[in-house]
C-alpha cells in the first residue's frame, strides 16, 4: 500500500472513530447537537486557516532516522534507549 493511501485509510478510520464517539455522546446526553455543531465550526475555521498558510507539516523530527554518536568517536555520548533497561 502506497504512503499515501496508508494515510488516507488512518484518517479514514479516525473520522469513523470520532463519529462512533459523537454519537455515543449525543445519545448518552453528554452533549447537545447545537454546541457540538458550534464547535466543529470553530475547529473548521481554524483547521481551513491552517491548510490556507500551508503551515500544517507532514513529518515529524521521531520519525527522522538520525545517527547517534558512538563513545569511540570523541563526542558526546547519546545512549539509546536499551542503555536504560
Amino acid at each position: 500500500m502506497s504512503k499515501k493511501k496508508e494515510v488516507s485509510v488512518e484518517i479514514q478510520l479516525q473520522e469513523v472513530i470520532a463519529n462512533i464517539d459523537l454519537l455515543n455522546e449525543l445519545k448518552d446526553g453528554g452533549l447537545t447537537v447545537d454546541a457540538e455543531l458550534a464547535r466543529l465550526k470553530d475547529m473548521e475555521e481554524d483547521c481551513e486557516g491552517l491548510v490556507a498558510l500551508g503551515t500544517v507539516s507532514d513529518w515529524s523530527i521521531s520519525e527522522l532516522d538520525l545517527p547517534q554518536v558512538s563513545e569511540d568517536v570523541g563526542g558526546s555520548y547519546v545512549p539509546d534507549r536499551s542503555d536504560s533497561s
